[in-house]
């Protein structure tokens, strides 16, 4: 069962060192020998998944969603699926391959529109209504799978349908998306001050001027540009 998760999630060092898939070609079904470390805590579910494309501003983006395993990956990286539930959805994908490849496709749609739509805001601009209109197919199937469950004396949410349903994956993505954009103050929506990188992040620091998605990586070669342009 899928698995509702709000809340700030631990970032991580981004654009690291596993092998890549160069460009915007990808299988459709299959496993990569060194599997790409998904990077999340950039403010919500949906700003993660928005980010998994590295480099985007570059020449030579690098596709993180080649595969159905890969969506996989990402949803067990991000807490929403466990071990079990994503190996059941594996097998699923190697016996129904063409329905596989088809979610993969919606993914990449889903993950673009919503890219778009937060790099708009995040420069001020108004999104469009083709990216909207993207993510408010998926909603209908979204919402009407969403239940209420309890757990002793606490509630929340979780996931009803067909377990082995291959598009379920990006249901949370997608009610994740209406909730921020209906609640969120977009005024610390960002996109990365690196050129090459372009990631969106939500700025919660104090005085508001983040200006990086990793000071560790975007931040800290900005720095090497500068000191190499000025010694």
């Amino acid at each position: 069962m899928l698995r509702e998760r709000e809340g700030r999630r631990r970032e991580r060092n981004p654009h690291g060192h596993a092998q890549t898939t160069a460009g915007w070609g990808r299988n459709r079904v299959g496993r990569r020998e060194t599997p790409w470390i998904f990077h999340i805590g950039y403010g919500a579910l949906c700003l993660d998944f928005a980010n998994t494309v590295s480099w985007r501003g570059s020449a030579a983006p690098t596709e993180r969603l080649p595969t159905y395993w890969d969506l996989v990956r990402f949803f067990v990286q991000s807490g929403l699926l466990s071990d079990g539930e994503a190996s059941r959805l594996k097998r699923e994908a190697t016996r129904h391959a063409d329905a596989a490849a088809r979610t993969l496709d919606l993914a990449v749609e889903l993950r673009e529109a919503l890219y778009q739509i937060f790099s708009r805001l995040a420069a001020g601009r108004s999104p469009r209504s083709s990216d909207v209109a993207t993510l408010n197919a998926l909603l209908p199937a979204a919402l009407s799978s969403l239940r209420v469950s309890r757990d002793g004396r606490r509630f929340g949410w979780r996931w009803d349908g067909n377990a082995r349903s291959l598009d379920r994956l990006l249901w949370p993505v997608a009610r994740d998306a209406a909730v921020f954009l209906t609640s969120s103050d977009f005024s610390g929506l960002r996109t990365c001050g690196n050129p090459q990188c372009r990631w969106v992040f939500l700025d919660t620091s104090k005085n508001g001027t983040r200006r990086w998605c990793s000071m560790a990586v975007c931040g800290n070669r900005e720095k090497v540009r500068r000191f190499r342009q000025y010694r």
